[in-house]
């Protein structure tokens, strides 16, 4: 039976929109892989201009017109086909509501705003010179309480950011949860082992490029529809059906950090594939459901995969033969510990993952506090570096090591922090879920490296749901329980015992 030709219409404009949002990612893309520096200025314009056009288009009231004709046509199709399109369309009207409430030139001038922005944190990183940067990021965080306005709250500036990243989630219910998880942390922290790197000579970045390069196939991610490059802070981005790119960045003294950091952005661009084989992509129910979940995809095959010891079963020859190393130079119970070593850590990219949560709660209390009108720009560094204090008992040397480590806050992206520690409670209880499942998991990952009965709950539990259902839904239905911490400190208290008992 072919469409109701409003439905037609509606998604022939849906669809539009959409490819000119992938343009600008493919923009956003080269503008941190490949574009000269002299390019920023006009690359900004640029992209501004492609946000304006999307963000016109997608509040035009013939647009809205054509979702609600789309709407009265959905009760000529067969009954068993209504709720999907009912649900579809309520995702969109969501969408548009949202982007109705933005005018068209605060939105270019946010697009512009944070392309510019990236360049000078980049250089005020490299100087390790906050004041280089502290201008710019102000008026971010002006543009952002005013785009928190525009969007509307109940109870602070601060939800309304993060309800884009995490939708219906609420700051006091983050701190909730998040003093909960500091709670239980703490004791487990207190008791993890620590282990020297067994790496005793720098590793080459041509080695580290050579096995890094197998890693996204090895879980099921090919060179025809992905490829990895070099970028500043470790990315992946969708650049539509087809093409998915990562990037990762490179330490000769520390090899490890390239490798986890392509099995995480490998595990977000995984999930963005699996969405692109949904029916009729793309459409509304296609896109990825929330920030926590996406997160949940890269932190499960990073960790509960990529830390476990059948994965390194596999991988041991081959990263041996790769960075040209012996048994004997690099044993591998040294290394097994090493990647599960417990250490705290200035830097939250390089944190392990026992400590990492608490790296997400501190910039979580920062940029709250931040967003609501708490502290001022002037005094991040001073704040940040009292916090690494107490909670970490480290003392900050300089601003590179400190609060212009991240690259968020030049993206504007307030309210996204949260979602990292959301996604690592999501992937422990998805990755319990799998191997209660499928509890010979193990012997084909350690074997032969076959990932695909994993990849393959994935797809059918996560990946396949894409919108269609709520988070507090998915997370029923993929694992028959509600969403709780309970499983992700389980994990590391199992892992701690694991590499002590193994030491």
């Amino acid at each position: 039976m072919a469409l109701p030709q409003a439905l037609e219409n509606y998604r022939k404009q849906y669809r539009k929109i959409k490819i000119f949002q992938d343009i600008s990612s493919v923009l956003h893309w080269d503008s941190e892989v490949m574009m000269p520096v002299e390019g920023r200025e006009y690359r900004s314009s640029q992209i501004a201009a492609v946000a304006e056009l999307t963000h016109e288009w997608m509040t035009d009231k013939s647009f809205l017109e054509q979702i609600q004709s789309a709407k009265l046509s959905v009760k000529d199709l067969p009954e068993s086909e209504r709720p999907m399109w009912n649900r579809e369309l309520e995702i969109l009207m969501e969408e548009k509501e949202k982007a109705d409430k933005l005018p068209s030139e605060f939105v270019a001038d946010f697009a512009k705003l944070t392309n510019l922005a990236h360049a000078e944190w980049a250089e005020a990183k490299k100087e390790k010179n906050f004041k280089l940067f502290s201008k710019r990021l102000e008026e971010l965080v002006n543009l952002s309480k005013k785009q928190a306005d525009y969007f509307g709250y109940t109870t602070e500036p601060y939800d309304a950011l993060l309800d884009s990243y995490e939708k219906g989630a609420k700051a006091n219910q983050i701190q909730s949860l998040f003093s909960d998880l500091k709670n239980s942390l703490i004791p487990i922290v207190s008791k993890a082992p620590h282990f020297e790197s067994p790496f005793k000579n720098p590793i080459s970045i041509a080695k580290q490029t050579k096995f890094c390069n197998r890693l996204p196939a090895i879980l099921g991610l090919t060179t025809k529809e992905s490829r990895l490059d070099i970028s500043n802070h470790p990315f992946s981005t969708s650049l539509g059906k087809g093409d998915k790119r990562i990037t990762t960045r490179y330490s000769e003294s520390d090899p490890l950090s390239s490798i986890f950091g392509v099995l995480h952005e490998t595990g977000h661009s995984l999930y963005e594939s699996g969405l692109s084989k949904m029916p009729d992509w793309p459409n509304p129910l296609t896109e990825y459901l929330s920030l926590g979940i996406h997160e949940s995809q890269s932190r499960l095959w990073e960790n509960q995969v990529g830390r476990s010891l059948p994965f390194w079963e596999f991988m041991y020859p081959i990263l041996l033969n790769d960075f040209e190393m012996s048994e004997k130079e690099l044993p591998f119970q040294q290394l097994y510990q090493y990647i599960n070593s417990t250490e705290k850590s200035k830097i939250r990219v390089e944190a392990d993952q026992v400590t990492y949560n608490l790296h997400i709660i501190l910039r979580f209390e920062i940029e709250r506090d931040l967003i609501n009108g708490k502290i001022q720009v002037n005094e991040l560094p001073e704040i940040w570096n009292s916090k690494m204090k107490e909670s970490f008992g480290m003392t900050i040397e300089n601003d590179a090591e400190g609060v212009l480590q991240d690259i968020h806050w030049s993206m504007g992206a307030f309210g996204y922090f949260p979602t990292y520690t959301l996604g690592n409670i999501f992937s422990a209880q998805f990755y319990k879920k799998f191997t209660e499942e499928y509890p010979n998991s193990h012997n084909k990952f350690s074997a032969n490296g076959d990932f695909s009965d994993l990849l393959n709950w994935l797809r059918k539990n996560i990946h396949s749901k894409g919108k269609i259902l709520k988070i507090e839904n998915l997370v029923q239905e993929a694992t028959g329980e509600s969403a709780n911490a309970k499983y992700l400190i389980s994990y590391l208290e199992e892992k701690v015992k694991e590499v002590s008992i193994s030491n």
